[in-house]
């Protein structure tokens, strides 16, 4: 077991919860708290062996991982956008598993949210984590979004997000294919506006609406942006690119 004690882990949640309006306005479920705190425990117990996160102070992982994905979240509801009401959501590039599982955490079983990821030892991290916390709305998939697009998850999720994976040109291209017309992508970002503008000829191409930034603070002080494309159109089919394509000529 870790430093991270559930008692330290609620003690910190709410520190933070009482810094952000957004996370202290998101009701959890009752068990919710200590899902999070399962969730952050394993986190802590794979880094180094699935080389999946630096942060491994409490307070950090708390602040910077869980508050860092929960607040979005809080976000999108308030901006008309309810991911409760989702039946498919897709995290693409999940990593360590955030923002899933801390969404999983917080939003109905009726949910069901699926992490994409190019790595099997962060694949298998997510599995444990959901099965350790009791989370049976989660699935993991080993694969990469260009791929998944073009077999079987192609306009498939009511919502699809990405935290800390790649430049919005790229990333909508990536993850345009796999929203459903009438859902939405929530691109979590830290200093976004002349990616905002970079993509805007992509987004338009892709399929979604001109962006919707909504611009936030972490707990002590860090800036954070939410990028939210609704999508209105479905995407041509000639797209996603080969990824060393979209990496090399975004689209403009």
């Amino acid at each position: 077991m870790s430093s991270l004690t559930p008692d330290l882990f609620a003690s910190l949640y709410a520190r933070c919860a009482d810094a952000s309006p957004a996370l202290s306005s998101l009701a959890l479920p009752d068990n919710a708290v200590h899902r999070l705190w399962t969730v952050c425990d394993l986190l802590i117990d794979n880094a180094k062996r699935f080389n999946l996160t630096a942060i491994l102070e409490p307070e950090e992982i708390v602040r910077k991982h869980v508050a860092d994905s929960l607040i979005p979240l809080a976000l999108l509801r308030g901006n008309g956008i309810d991911p409760a009401a989702c039946r498919t959501i897709l995290d693409v590039g999940t990593g360590a598993g955030f923002p899933l599982l801390p969404w999983a955490c917080a939003l109905p079983e009726s949910v069901a949210l699926t992490g994409l990821d190019a790595t099997a030892k962060k694949i298998s991290h997510i599995r444990a984590s959901a099965e350790a916390a009791g989370l049976s709305n989660v699935a993991a998939v080993q694969g990469r979004a260009e791929e998944a697009a073009r077999e079987g998850m192609r306009e498939h999720f009511d919502l699809v997000t990405a935290r800390a994976v790649a430049a919005l040109p790229v990333l909508c291209e990536l993850c345009a294919p796999l929203v459903k017309v009438g859902g939405a992508f929530a691109a979590l970002k830290s200093h976004a506006e002349d990616e905002i503008r970079d993509a805007a000829p992509a987004a338009a191409i892709l399929g979604f609406d001109e962006a919707s930034p909504i611009a936030y603070e972490l707990p002590g002080g860090d800036a954070r942006t939410l990028v939210v494309y609704r999508k209105t159109r479905p995407t041509p089919a000639k797209y996603p690119r080969r990824y060393a394509e979209i990496t090399k000529q975004p689209l403009a």
